[in-house]
């Protein structure tokens, strides 16, 4: 069964096997970057990377992850106009 990234990283809190999932989907992410930097720093950098998101990973509260409409509102409560609004004026 797949899992949303959302489900996994709840679950992550307390499952070491979602939390290893997350980090295996952004592995690939990890190697592309890797390619930037000179081999003998790709090995302790993808295990910095990988430790970072961990940390992440366990500290992000999905539960105050506002919802689309609730950012759109977020959105209009600080005074930020939607791409619709700004197209209309064009």
């Amino acid at each position: 069964m797949n899992k949303s990234l959302f489900t996994l990283v709840k679950q992550s809190r307390t499952d070491n096997n979602s939390l290893k999932i997350v980090i295996d989907l952004f592995s690939p992410k990890i190697h592309r970057s890797l390619q930037q930097t000179k081999k003998q720093f790709r090995e302790d950098l993808s295990q910095e990377l990988k430790i970072k998101i961990v940390d992440c990973t366990r500290n992000y509260d999905v539960d105050k992850t506002p919802g689309y409409f609730q950012m759109l509102d977020l959105l209009e409560r600080k005074g930020m106009q939607n791409y619709d609004e700004e197209d209309k004026e064009l």
